[in-house]
């Protein structure tokens, strides 16, 4: 009768680690969660410090009395300080009005002690004009770098944390009616788009139809042609393999619309042709097609957000602006930069 294995007994593979690996172990796991806690912790002071900055800056916008043309906001990008409408630019006007100068002053000194960069941008509305600019993109341009250089000759602010840019009339402020207008056309313009790319799809997979029923009609002609009503026997068939081809790519067709990536102008169209087994220059073709259509596509909405973000007196005042931007920044370069 065969001895029953003790099941108290243990099995071990090859030889055991020594202890100090595993007190090693512990040490490195201990070393990750710290460090896994300091980045967390940097990203919490950082936000922390410009939420405390934001509402010292309210506080002084309040007691001045400028809260329609100071507005406050964080984002991504950091903290933006937006400087707008009639009372800080005249229309056309690239200097900041003279009466709020000291408003900017004051704000900009709430910022000087941060080792944050500083990123200057200026805005125009849609319809603004200076004789002494090309166009609106010199004029935004003009403002920003008025901004910058007030900056660093009345507070001193270091030049090297601070740049300017100027986008004209192209990234116009957008209120949340005005948002969810521009998402309705949004999806009108996309579905236009999309159609356009299903129509270049339907080409290239008529053309493929075409050369798969010249290939097939080679090989009949070979097989038939000792046959008398030979040119009957192959016309035949040769319909009959076409209509199967159009019945075999119609469904795919139908299949590929319903595709997710449909519904996204940022994914790529081309990538869920899969199914079609397009190759090569197919693909290329289509690929190229599909950017066509979308710079078409992306044209035509910007078109539309600068036209909807300038309806109204108000909203023209309010793209009159320059945006001061004091950008996130890392507890490390934060150190380097304080030393």
């Amino acid at each position: 009768m065969p001895r029953k294995p003790n099941t108290d007994e243990s099995i071990s593979v090859g030889a055991p680690s020594p202890p100090w690996m595993t007190t090693y172990g512990d040490l490195m796991t201990q070393l990750l969660i710290f460090f896994v806690m300091m980045f967390a912790l940097a990203a919490a002071m950082n936000e922390l410090q410009l939420i405390n900055l934001k509402k010292k800056m309210e506080e002084y916008v309040k007691r001045e009395n400028l809260e329609k043309s100071v507005t406050l906001e964080i984002n991504e990008r950091g903290l933006v300080i937006s400087l707008h409408g009639k009372e800080m630019f005249k229309s056309g006007d690239p200097y900041i009005n003279k009466n709020v100068l000291n408003c900017l002053q004051g704000l900009a000194a709430f910022v000087r002690p941060h080792p944050n960069d500083v990123i200057v941008e200026g805005h125009t509305d849609a319809f603004e004009e200076n004789k002494n600019f090309p166009s609106r993109w010199e004029l935004s341009v003009a403002r920003s770098a008025f901004i910058a250089k007030f900056l660093v000759n009345n507070i001193y602010f270091p030049p090297n944390r601070i740049s300017s840019s100027g986008y004209a009339d192209q990234r116009p402020y957008i209120d949340e009616k005005t948002k969810e207008a521009l998402l309705k056309i949004r999806g009108e313009l996309l579905k236009s788009a999309v159609q356009k790319f299903f129509y270049e799809v339907k080409r290239m997979a008529i053309r493929k139809i075409d050369m798969n029923v010249l290939e097939k009609r080679e090989k009949l002609l070979k097989k038939y042609k000792f046959k008398e009503d030979r040119d009957t026997i192959v016309r035949i068939k040769i319909d009959e393999y076409r209509l199967r081809l159009e019945n075999k790519y119609n469904k795919i067709f139908n299949n590929v619309k319903k595709n997710e990536d449909f519904k996204d102008h940022n994914a790529n169209w081309t990538d869920a042709l899969s199914p079609f087994g397009f190759k090569g220059d197919e693909l290329d073709i289509l690929g190229g097609k599909e950017i066509l259509i979308k710079a078409d596509y992306f044209k035509a909405l910007q078109k539309e957000i600068v036209t909807m973000a300038n309806l109204t007196p108000s909203q023209r005042e309010r793209n009159r602006r320059v945006d001061i931007i004091v950008a996130r920044i890392s507890s490390v370069m934060r150190k380097k930069r304080v030393l």
